[in-house]
This record gives structure tokens, C-alpha cells and sequence, in this order.
């Protein structure tokens, strides 16, 4: 996974499929991260961050799209 976050423009530009696969990527990671956190392994702490503000985005394209609601622009 590359160390930058997500736009939004880009989830959306996604299929569904893609997102979920993103989304579950994204989670593995997050655990793997977390574990050397814990342990003391790891090297970028930001690292964190940026993977749990990625899932919360995608989360937020997939509900905005079960509920209906256009892209905001």
C-alpha cells in the first residue's frame, strides 16, 4: 500500500468489488500494524493513522452509496 491517504474521488472511481477487496487489505494491514506497534517493531507510527482514516473513508463512499445519495462533488 502506498503511504499517502485515499481521495475520496478515488473510492468512488472504484467498483464495488474493488473497495471491498481495498477495504479488507486495508484491515489486515491496520492488524499487522497495531501487532508491531505493540511489540515495538514499528517503524512509521503515521503509518496508523493513515490506514485507519483510508477505512473510514471507504466506509463512508459505501454507505453514502446503500443510502442512496448522490457524490458530493
Amino acid at each position: 500500500m502506498s503511504d499517502r491517504p485515499l481521495k475520496a474521488e478515488e473510492i468512488r472511481s472504484m467498483s464495488m468489488e474493488e473497495r471491498l477487496r481495498l477495504l479488507n487489505e486495508l484491515k489486515l494491514e491496520l492488524a499487522r500494524l497495531l501487532t508491531q506497534a505493540k511489540t515495538g517493531t514499528l517503524t512509521n507510527v503515521a503509518r496508523i493513522r493513515i490506514v485507519r482514516k483510508n477505512i473510514a473513508r471507504i466506509l463512508t463512499v459505501i454507505n453514502e452509496e446503500r443510502k442512496g445519495r448522490k457524490a458530493h462533488a
